[in-house]
């Protein structure tokens, strides 16, 4: 039910999610984080995990190593998940948990790099929050995604192994109560995927921000022509969205 390791992936236009390098024409990423492991809280991911977001995650006060997430097996896999997403490929950090053994998290998709060694403000808070959400697989089915958005270390862009739209997610799960929405992109119910939009998501912390059929093409702001097609550079007053294709 938990993530698997950061798996060796990264992006490009025409690449496989195996031998991708670097990309800003999107990311590919796998999902499969679960839902418990502490995104579903009432508290927001800040507030009593040990995670704190005025301090970079590199530093005592960013990441505690004596409580909170770095003192289980699940918080940790949450670690894994918030450094892919925040820090770019190349780029990681060690940690030790409460008994002393040291743990490396690797970045990878760069939504928010300035988490590494200084505060995590609100644009980083959101960008980390959406690519969060969107590794969520409450059935826990490890599959490829790809990842569109207006971040510049992402970015957008297609690629043919992908051709789906999902859906966007967007909000803020550091806050407290989190906010965690997502709208349905065009393909939602297409080859629908165990654990993942258009299934049946028992636990989900997220829910769609709009009423109806909630897609995303219905009430969001899609990205600047040529990019049109890619996905939504705002969503109901949300400018950090991440909008996810899947195989």
């Amino acid at each position: 039910m938990f993530g698997c390791a950061a798996p060796e992936d990264g992006a490009g236009e025409h690449v496989s999610v195996a031998d991708a390098l670097a990309s800003v024409n999107g990311l590919a990423s796998i999902n499969g984080l679960s839902s418990t492991n502490g995104l579903s809280s009432t508290n927001g991911l800040s507030s009593t995990n040990g995670l704190s977001s005025t301090n970079g995650l590199s530093s005592t006060n960013g990441l505690s190593s004596t409580n909170g997430l770095m003192t289980t097996a699940d918080g940790r896999t949450t670690v894994a998940y918030l450094v892919r997403c925040a820090l770019p490929l190349g780029h990681s950090i060690t940690k030790k948990d409460q008994n002393g053994a040291s743990y490396t998290f690797a970045g990878q998709l760069g939504f928010a790099p300035e988490w590494e060694t200084a505060a995590c403000q609100q644009t980083c808070q959101r960008y980390v929050s959406a690519c969060m959400m969107a590794h969520i697989n409450t059935a826990g089915v490890h599959i490829p995604l790809w990842l569109d958005a207006a971040q510049t270390n992402v970015g957008w862009g297609r690629d043919p192994q992908f051709p789906h739209q999902e859906g966007s997610f967007f909000g803020n799960i550091f806050i407290s109560p989190p906010q965690a929405y997502y709208c349905n992109g065009k393909d939602f119910a297409v080859n629908v995927v165990p654990g993942r939009l258009g299934a049946s998501q028992p636990g989900a912390p997220y829910v769609n921000a709009f009423s109806g059929t909630g897609y995303c093409a219905d009430h969001c702001t899609a990205a600047d022509i040529p990019h049109a097609g890619d996905g939504y550079k705002a969503c109901a007053g949300n400018n950090n969205v991440v909008t996810v294709w899947r195989q």
